[in-house]
C-alpha cells in the first residue's frame, strides 16, 4: 500500500494557513491540551542528562581508553591516525576521538572534554527526533516524541559515556529521517527527494566514520522494507548521493590501508563480519538478549509503545484505517532487533538507535484525543511494581553484583531505596493524573530524571573501583617529564589519561590495551612499537635504571610485586594496581653532580 494524498496530509505538520489539527486544538478545558509547562519537563531532561558530568572518575575499560585515544590525537596533533599508546588504534574509526580531541583542544584534557561530545550529540539526536515529530503528529508529537526519548535510562547513560553510540545514534537517526521525507516526498512528488536522499547518505558515510559499516546496515534495514512497501525503492539509490558517500569515507579508509597495511582485511573480516557471525570476539549471548534488553533500555515509555502497537495491528485489520507512520516506527524497531538478535556479537548499548522510534510511537497514540491515553495505566503500575522490587530486594542486591567493591556494595541500598521512592510517586501521579498527557509525561520521566542526584555517591564508588584516577593521584608526584611509567602485564587504561602522557608496557600478548587489533598482531608490534616491551623486560629495567621509572603491577601479581619491593618502595596498592618507584633518581642526582 503506497502513501496516497490523505495519508501525506495526515502525516505532516498543516500549512499555516490551515486551522490546526486535532491533536494540536487549544480549546479551553480540554484534558488532551498540552500546558506550557511541559517545556519545564524538557528542560529538566537536558538538565538531568548534563548534571554534574565531570563529578566521576572516567570508568575503565571504555572511557578509559577512548579517552586517552582522544588525548593522544590532540598532544600530537594527527586527527586521522588514532592512536593508544602510541599503537595505531584501528577498533573503531577516527570521527568521534576527532571530535573529542577538537574538544580537548579548546577545553584541555579533562573529564568534562570527555563526555562533552556524547552529551551534545544526545541532544542533537533529541532535536531531530522534535522535529520528525512535529512532521508526523503535529506541534504537541514533537514535545511528546523528544521527552520520551530523553528520559529512557539508555540515552541518560550514553549521553554521560565517553563511548561512540550517542554519536552514531545521531547520525543513524538523522539518515532514517531524511530517507523518509525522501519517501514521502517521492510517493507525493512534490520535488527535493533528492535532497533528503542526499542527506541520509551524507549522514552514515558520518556514521561510517563513527562506529563503521553498522551505521551504514541499520538505516538501510529500516528503510528498504519501508521503500518496497511504499514502493519507492528507487529513491534510496540516488547515484550522486552514494558518490559523495563513497568521497566522504574513501579518503580516510585509503589513508589507514597505507599507514596501517591489512587495515580493510581488519575491519571487514574480524570487526564487521566476525561480529555477526562468530563469537571470536566473546561478545555473545542468547537470542532473546534484545528482547529483554529493549524494554528496559526506555521504560516505562516501551509500556506505552507497545499498547500503542498493539492497537496499530489490530487497527490494520480494518481495510483503510492502517497507519504508515505507525508501520516505518515498527519497522524501525522490528527489523534491527532481529537483525541484532541473529547476530552473534551482542551490547546493550546496539540498541540505542531504537530508543527514538519508541518515543515516537508514544508521541503517535498520545497525540490522539481520547478519554483514556494508550498504555498510561499499564505505565504507572510497571513503575509502581518496580518500586516495589527495589524497595524489597535494594539488600539483595549487592550479593548479586559479584564484583563490587564492599565500599560498592554498601552505596547501592540507598541508592536503591531513593529511586524507588521516585518510582513510586511518579506511579503514583501518572496513576491519579492519566486523564492528562502533561501529567503523564512528567510522572514518566521522574525516575530516570533521577537516576543522576541519587546515584551520585554510588558512581563515586564505582569510579574509585573502575578508574585508575586513584592511583594516578598517587603517581603524580613521582612524575616529572622524564619519568617512565612502565607497566607490567597491567594497563589501567584512564591511567595515562590522567598523567597526560603514554606508558611503557611489558606485556606477553598485548591484551591489556582491550584491542583485538592489537592482540592479533602483537609479533609484528614488537619490532615497530616504542611502548611495547616483551614480558620480562620490565625486570631489567629495574635492576639497570638509568632514568627516573615507576612500576605498576596487578595487586595480584605477588611474585612481581616481591620482586619490585626488594628494589623499590611502594607508593600506592588500591587492591587492583601497586605502584613502586621511583627508580633512577639517585643515579641522575650523582651524574648532575
Amino acid at each position: 500500500m503506497a502513501l496516497n494524498r490523505a495519508d501525506l496530509s495526515a502525516g505532516t505538520a498543516p500549512p499555516r494557513s490551515a486551522a490546526p489539527s486535532e491533536p494540536n486544538r487549544r480549546v479551553n478545558g480540554d484534558p488532551h491540551r498540552l500546558h506550557p509547562w511541559v517545556l519545564g519537563v524538557l528542560l529538566a531532561c537536558v538538565v538531568a542528562l548534563a548534571f554534574d558530568l565531570p563529578g566521576y572518575p572516567l570508568l575503565d575499560p571504555d572511557e578509559g581508553r577512548n579517552a586517552e585515544v582522544a588525548r593522544e590525537m590532540a598532544a600530537t596533533g594527527d586527527f586521522a591516525l588514532p592512536r593508544l599508546n602510541g599503537i595505531p588504534y584501528i577498533d573503531k574509526p577516527v570521527l568521534f576521538f576527532a571530535v573529542t580531541a577538537m574538544v580537548m583542544k579548546l577545553f584541555g584534557a579533562t573529564v568534562l572534554a570527555a563526555r562533552l561530545p556524547p552529551l551534545v550529540f544526545t541532544l542533537a539526536t533529541l532535536a531531530v527526533v522534535a522535529w520528525f515529530g512535529r512532521r508526523l503528529f503535529g506541534r504537541d508529537g514533537a514535545w511528546i516524541a523528544a521527552i520520551a526519548t530523553a528520559a529512557t535510562p539508555f540515552s541518560l547513560a550514553y549521553a554521560r559515556t565517553v563511548i561512540f553510540d550517542s554519536m552514531m545514534t545521531f547520525f543513524v537517526v538523522t539518515a532514517v529521517v531524511a530517507f523518509y521525507v525522501a519517501i514521502e516526498k517521492a510517493t507525493q512528488r512534490t520535488g527535493g527527494a533528492e535532497w533528503w536522499t542526499t542527506l541520509a547518505w551524507v549522514a552514515m558515510a558520518f556514521g561510517v566514520l563513527t562506529k563503521g559499516p553498522i551505521a551504514l546496515a541499520i538505516p538501510l534495514f529500516i528503510v528498504v522494507p519501508f521503500a518496497v512497501w511504499q514502493r519507492t525503492v528507487r529513491i534510496l539509490v540516488d547515484p550522486m548521493a552514494i558518490l559523495l558517500f563513497a568521497v566522504l569515507v574513501a579518503p580516510w579508509v585509503f589513508m589507514m590501508q597505507r599507514e596501517v597495511p591489512g587495515y580493510l582485511g581488519y575491519v571487514v573480516g574480524t570487526e564487521t563480519i566476525g561480529r555477526i557471525f562468530t563469537d571470536d570476539l566473546q561478545r555473545d549471548g542468547p537470542i532473546w538478549y534484545f528482547l529483554v534488553i529493549l524494554p528496559a533500555a526506555a521504560l516505562p515509555w516501551t509500556v506505552v509503545a507497545a499498547a500503542g502497537a498493539r492497537r496499530a495491528w489490530k487497527n490494520w485489520n480494518v481495510p483503510g484505517t492502517g497507519d504508515h507512520r505507525i508501520g516505518f516506527l515498527l519497522i524501525w524497531i522490528v527489523v534491527p532487533l532481529v537483525f541484532f538478535s541473529l547476530a552473534q556479537s551482542k551490547r546493550p548499548q546496539y540498541i540505542l538507535p531504537l530508543v527514538p522510534a519508541v518515543g515516537l510511537i508514544v508521541a503517535a497514540v498520545w497525540t490522539k484525543p481520547s478519554k483514556h491515553l494508550t498504555g498510561a495505566k499499564a505505565g504507572a503500575a510497571v513503575l509502581i511494581a518496580f518500586a516495589f522490587l527495589l524497595f524489597a530486594g535494594n539488600r539483595l542486591i549487592p550479593g548479586l553484583v559479584s564484583a563490587a567493591s564492599p565500599a560498592t556494595a554498601a552505596a547501592i541500598p540507598g541508592t536503591a531505596i531513593t529511586l524507588a521512592l521516585g518510582c513510586a510517586v511518579g506511579g503514583a501521579v501518572a496513576w491519579w493524573g492519566r486523564a492528562r498527557r502533561e501529567i503523564l509525561l512528567a510522572a514518566f520521566a521522574l525516575p530516570v530524571l533521577l537516576i543522576p542526584v541519587v546515584s551520585r555517591a554510588l558512581m563515586d564508588e564505582i569510579g574509585r573501583e573502575r578508574s585508575a584516577a586513584e592511583l594516578a593521584r598517587a603517581v603524580e608526584p613521582h612524575v616529572t617529564a622524564s619519568t617512565q611509567i612502565i607497566g607490567v602485564q597491567a594497563y589501567p587504561l584512564s591511567l595515562p589519561f590522567y598523567l597526560q602522557q603514554t606508558l611503557m608496557l611489558s606485556t606477553l600478548d598485548g591484551s591489556e590495551l582491550t584491542s583485538n587489533y592489537v592482540e592479533r598482531h602483537v609479533d609484528d608490534l614488537w619490532e615497530t612499537s616504542e611502548t611495547l616491551r616483551p614480558i620480562d623486560w620490565w625486570r631489567e629495567a629495574i635492576v639497570n635504571c638509568n632514568r627516573p621509572r615507576v612500576f605498576v603491577f596487578r595487586s595480584e601479581d605477588r611474585t612481581a610485586k616481591q620482586f619490585a619491593e626488594e628494589q623499590l618502595g611502594l607508593i600506592i596498592d588500591t587492591g587492583k594496581y601497586a605502584a613502586y618507584g621511583p627508580c633512577g633518581t639517585v643515579t641522575l642526582a650523582r651524574s648532575d653532580s
